[in-house]
């Protein structure tokens, strides 16, 4: 009863909050999500048959790599894995209006909140993934299939990324919740060199061991410091990311092995684990923002809670 009873009160405060603070982006990735669909069938209702992609490169089988069915002579070749990458763009407004908004606010609760600058970049990040990931099943050629790997890339770096500069200042005895431009542009120029070099310089037989090897050294990383400085997230959401990935990862794997297949649906293992991806950046993301966050300073936030009880 406990986990049902949390459970309902997370996602009822998450709807209030999101209807609270962020309505207008609300009908903002709506409409974005509406004019994408639309775009793609006007795309492959209006240009069909289309050769747009058959001057490039695409790998053997790749047709087949996926569970929903793939007709090459479409300009959005899966439209339905390619429809649902626009969850990395919804997160994307999240971020950026996060950033921004916490350039105008005075008050810095941790690295997250007193440094815009990574809930920017992650902003930015997600943009990539959904560009990267839109020109890949749209298209499914080689050069775009680099890309897309680039963005997974680009994604497993960042927590990587945020916990190398907290376990600085922990060893340097800084505080979390101040401003540090300088040390930000590093680690961004530093990891920005990594991603490119992870990009353009490694071959893709290595990705999945590149990435796997920053999830640990994330995981490392945030051990270290729960057990340096416990209680000062709010775990909860990382739980929740923990269930998301194992979700997602959980359907990658199964629409490769083609269990339950129906080519023709509308539901594709592959597009829900873009959706259940996009997911577990945000709650990764909200449990950077809850280090020593406190309602008690934010009214807003602190009565939509206080109703909850």
């Amino acid at each position: 009863m406990k986990i049902k009873w949390f459970t309902f009160r997370h996602f009822i405060y998450i709807k209030n909050i999101l209807l609270e603070f962020y309505k207008e982006k609300l009908y903002l990735s709506f409409a974005l999500a509406v004019a994408f669909a639309a775009l793609i069938y006007f795309l492959n209702y209006f240009f069909y048959p289309s050769d747009l992609w058959n001057s490039f490169t695409i790998e053997k089988g790749i047709e087949v790599l996926f569970c929903e069915f793939t007709d090459l002579k479409r300009v959005v070749r899966q439209p339905v894995n390619t429809f649902t990458n626009i969850w990395y763009a919804v997160n994307a407004i999240f971020f950026l209006s996060k950033g921004i908004s916490d350039r105008k606010k005075p008050n810095s609760f941790n690295l997250i909140t007193a440094n815009p600058y990574y809930s920017i970049a992650l902003g930015f990040i997600s943009i990539y993934t959904f560009v990267c990931s839109t020109f890949f099943h749209s298209s499914l050629i080689a050069i775009a299939s680099t890309l897309d790997f680039s963005a997974v890339y680009s994604i497993a770096l960042f927590p990587l990324m945020y916990y190398s500069h907290r376990i600085l200042l922990l060893l340097r005895k800084k505080p979390t919740n101040v401003f540090h431009p300088n040390e930000v542009k590093i680690l961004l120029i530093v990891f920005t060199t990594i991603y490119f070099v992870l990009t353009f310089l490694v071959p893709l037989y290595y990705v999945h061991p590149v990435v796997l090897a920053c999830i640990i050294l994330t995981a490392l990383g945030g051990f270290y410091l729960e057990k340096k400085e416990p209680n000062k997230a709010d775990k909860r959401y990382l739980v929740l990311m923990v269930v998301f990935i194992s979700i997602a990862v959980f359907l990658f794997k199964l629409d490769f092995s083609k269990v339950g297949c129906y080519p023709d649906s509308f539901i594709q293992a592959h597009s829900l684990w873009h959706i259940f991806n996009s997911m577990t950046v945000f709650y990764l993301y909200l449990y950077f923002r809850s280090e020593n966050y406190s309602p008690a300073k934010d009214k807003k936030i602190k009565s939509i809670r206080e109703n909850l009880q």
